[in-house]
């Protein structure tokens, strides 16, 4: 025993790699954008590094690179500590989507339309998938799969929890097309030790975006039409480098930004990254060059194009390690925003069904009221399952005008069933944007099979633009006690999930909410809304510092309000938010750049934000090697933050100001998972004794809608005595509550109309403003926007929201007697004092009548 222990101890130990085998608690791309280093020459006949052995694994699972596996020892040993890196060819990395990279539960799927050019479809490609999972999983029950445009191509066992694994599976020569190719990721996670249903959400395979996607060639043929095949960079966004050399003029840079826009529509991006200034370089993204030919006199590759004697729009190739470049330009500022429109209008749809479908319903499935759509329709198909815990989820696109209250239901009718044996506990819960909707037991121990379980889901937990529906199936045995996952009935289905299931959804009320940022995020309301005329006024995009970064965080915003309302919106620049005139305003500037008054019309208070933001604002960025975003880590993978929402090194320590008092209340809103904040202290025994006995003499006596109904004519009664003291010259009503984490605010102005909506982006400097909003438009936490004012800690992407005190509609359709009735029951539903006051006078009223047509009749007794 001792010769065994001193021959393992004299053996030499390996060095370890991101690819599996190695120091885990910090990843690091090359800043090129090259996913992957050239390796070191190897001896002759030793496979390349990383990928080791490689080869077919039993049926049909991928090749996996692993680390050095078959490596001699090193022979110096001063570089046996050293992290070794795999020269692997780049990939195609996979888009930003509204559901992140991440497989949880037992059963789950990630999908992804990726577009391909002609070139790239030819000749031999392969799906490589990096990803890193939870401990909890057992990897002799549980796989992850890949598959492309309905075909699989191969599978593996899930077994990466302290390392990143990076697996391949070759795909069949002929099954990619040009265009778009639907991609699919779906993990099979079963747990070790624990069968409780409480246990599954302990499984989680996180994907990595940054080497995950298709290795195919880069995209040499690119043209107007083909500009969908543009790639991601790291974390899922596509980075637009416009080309700058000198202050651009307000009139360019209104061009530049609507060309921006115009490329994030042909892309149909789901998340760009804008920046002004140099060349990008690498595989990801694009250079765009906007400006009169005058304008772009000299800039590198243009002799290409020849003589501009009108609009034009042209792709340049990559040259050496410059990304592609695309260039609009024409005679005269006019030509340029004709070529921007020709631009807008290119594109191609085409691919495959299956990739085409799936393009179509990334960003949801559109509703526009009175539907009856099936499952199937929005990308579900129908399955049986034999776990614990079953998910089923899909997003549809409600109107960006959709007013979400209480005066109708969208029915859910399911079809399907389970078996026999389940426990008493047993159900089915259905989730609305992370809220519970609904929850109906599954009663019969002999089992069922439904065809149509009507299941009514309110309408005020739905909202304008996306809305993610999911629906969980809570399917415990008495066998899982045991935890027996050899036993005969261990692979017995338990559920029967169809996808005739449909949802009927009820003619919707049509009228804007102000202030709400959820109309902002869904259809660029107010600066381009149902209703309103092309030729009214132009939005405007106030810049009151038109630096780089200003700017560039300005032309992402622009670019992500573009894709919400399906065109280029004509935003005018300017620089003081006082000039009288124009539409709708968007300010993007620090805080320091803003009045007080720009401030307070969106309802914050300056001094309460100089206080939290005193020493944020004294700091400056200082980009890593790797710019702003900072680096991936096995941290932030596991805690599966968006790779973009991570705030710049900087020169100074921050201080962190104490929170201010809460006025209102604040709704948390995670659009991706966070540190689990500490429990609040838990009550005292003579504070749950107070509050019951109150609860019982209070509400025992009067109705809970009375009781409602008193306290909003309270509050009604507060806010008309806050107006008419403001409009009298007193104290200004008490501003929004801050979160004195965020890094960036984004607030919302109410108006009577929608021309004279304010919409105010800040933060407490310039590079953290454009760090910040490279988070914010991340689709998973864009999607998380509502309410009066939003708080965005760029750090970990935490979103915390501020639903306004008064809210008011704003006519967007026609008027008819259809709409008007649905809105107002949406706004006596949004104001139940006022319908408990109606029906209470209504009453009166009939009581009344009905007293006065009495007294008339019959005899009277003397």
């Amino acid at each position: 025993m001792a010769a065994l222990v001193l021959c393992l101890s004299a053996t030499p130990t390996l060095a370890q790699s991101f690819l599996g085998t190695g120091p885990t608690e910090r990843l690091t791309l090359p800043p090129a954008g090259e996913p992957f280093r050239a390796a070191p020459p190897r001896p002759q006949g030793q496979g390349p590094l990383g990928q080791g052995p490689l080869g077919q694994g039993p049926q049909g699972q991928g090749t996996q690179g692993q680390g050095p596996q078959g490596q001699p020892p090193e022979a110096n040993p001063a570089r046996r500590g050293m992290a070794v890196v795999a020269a692997v060819e780049a990939a195609r990395r996979f888009p930003a989507g509204a559901r992140g990279y991440r497989l949880a539960g037992e059963e789950d799927a990630l999908q992804f339309p990726v577009y391909l050019t002609e070139a790239q479809a030819r000749g031999s490609a392969k799906l490589r998938v990096s990803y890193l999972s939870a401990i909890s999983v057992a990897p002799e029950s549980s796989e992850l799969s890949g598959s492309v445009n309905g075909t699989k191509v191969g599978w593996t066992r899930i077994q990466a929890p302290g390392a990143v694994k990076v697996v391949e599976f070759p795909i069949p020569e002929g099954l990619l097309r040009p265009g778009y190719n639907a991609v699919a990721l779906a993990a099979s996670q079963r747990h070790r030790v624990d069968c409780s249903t409480e246990a599954t959400y302990e499984l989680w395979t996180q994907i990595d975006p940054s080497r995950s996607g298709l290795v195919v060639g880069q995209a040499a043929d690119l043209d107007l039409k083909t500009l969908a095949a543009l790639e991601p960079d790291e974390s899922g966004a596509l980075p637009i480098g416009v080309l700058l050399t000198e202050r651009p003029s307000p009139e360019r840079l209104e061009r530049m930004i609507g060309a921006v826009q115009a490329v994030a529509l042909v892309g149909r991006l789901a998340r760009p990254a804008v920046s002004f200034g140099q060349a990008l370089s690498g595989r990801a993204g694009l250079n765009l060059v906007v400006g009169t030919a005058a304008e772009i006199r000299g800039t590198e590759g243009l002799e290409e194009l020849g003589p501009i004697t009108g609009p034009r729009v042209a792709v340049l190739a990559p040259r050496g390690s410059r990304a592609p470049t695309v260039v609009v330009t024409g005679p005269s500022a006019a030509d340029v925003r004709q070529a921007i429109a020709t631009l807008a209008a290119s594109g191609d749809g085409s691919g495959t069904p299956a990739g085409t479908r799936l393009a179509e319903l990334s960003r949801g499935y559109p509703v526009q009221g009175g539907e009856s759509l099936t499952l199937e329709q929005l990308g579900v198909a129908s399955r049986e399952f034999n776990g614990r815990l079953l998910r089923v989820g899909f997003a549809v696109r409600f109107p960006a005008d959709f007013v979400p209250a209480d005066y109708g239901k969208v029915i859910l009718h399911l079809a399907g069933g389970y078996a026999a044996g389940l426990e008493p506990s047993a159900r089915i819960v259905v989730d609305i944007n992370g809220r519970n909707a609904a929850s109906v037991p599954l009663p019969y121990s002999r089992g069922e099979v439904f065809t149509d379980s009507a299941i009514p889901l309110p309408l005020s937990l739905w909202r304008p633009g996306l809305n993610r529906v999911e629906i969980s199936a809570q399917l415990p045995t008495a066998a899982d006690r045991t935890c027996d996952t050899l036993a005969p009935g261990a692979k017995r289905a338990r559920f029967l999930f169809l996808d005739r299931t449909r949802i009927d959804v009820p003619a919707l009320a049509r009228a804007v909410r102000s202030p709400d940022l959820a109309a902002v995020k869904a259809g660029a309301v107010p600066f381009l809304a149902p209703g309103l005329s092309p030729a009214g006024p132009r939005p405007r995009l106030v810049l009151p510092t038109p630096d780089r970064d200003s700017a560039s965080a300005a032309a992402t915003l622009a670019a992500r309000l573009a894709i919400a309302a399906g065109r280029v919106i004509d935003f005018e620049i300017g620089s003081d938010e006082r000039e009288a005139g124009g539409g709708a305003h968007l300010i993007v500037a620090p805080v320091r750049a803003l009045t007080p008054a720009a401030l307070e019309a969106v309802g914050l208070d300056p001094a309460q934000i100089r206080g939290i933001w005193e020493g944020r604002a004294e700091t400056v960025a200082t980009p890593g090697p790797f710019g702003a975003e900072g680096v991936v880590t096995l941290d932030r993978l596991r805690r599966n933050l968006p790779m973009r929402c991570a705030l710049p090194a900087l020169t100074t320590p921050l201080r962190t100001a104490a929170a201010v008092p809460a006025q209102a209340p604040v709704q948390a809103t995670p659009p991706a998972p966070a540190p689990d904040p500490a429990e609040a202290p838990a009550d005292s025994e003579a504070d749950l004794f107070a509050r019951w006995d109150e609860s019982a003499r209070g509400l025992g006596v009067v109705p809970a809608v009375l009781a409602n109904a008193w306290t909003g004519l309270i509050q009604r009664a507060a806010e008309t005595r806050d107006l008419a003291l403001r409009l009298a010259g007193g104290p200004a009503p008490e501003a929004v509550p801050l979160n004195p984490r965020a890094s960036v605010i984004i607030a919302q102005g109410a108006g009577g109309r929608l021309a004279d909506g304010t919409v105010l982006v800040t933060a407490p400097n310039a590079s953290m403003l454009k760090a910040s909003v490279s988070c914010l438009v991340d689709p998973v936490v864009w999607t998380g926007l509502v309410g009066q004012a939003a708080f965005l800690d760029a750090s970990d992407g935490s979103l915390s929201t501020v639903q306004p005190k008064r809210i008011g509609l704003i006519e967007t359709q026609s008027r008819g007697l259809a709409n008007l009735r649905l809105v107002s029951a949406a706004w006596l539903s949004l104001n139940p004092g006022a319908y408990v006051a109606m029906t209470l006078v209504m009453a009166l009223c009939l009581g009344l009548a009905t007293t006065s047509l009495v007294r008339q009749l019959g005899r009277r007794n003397r």
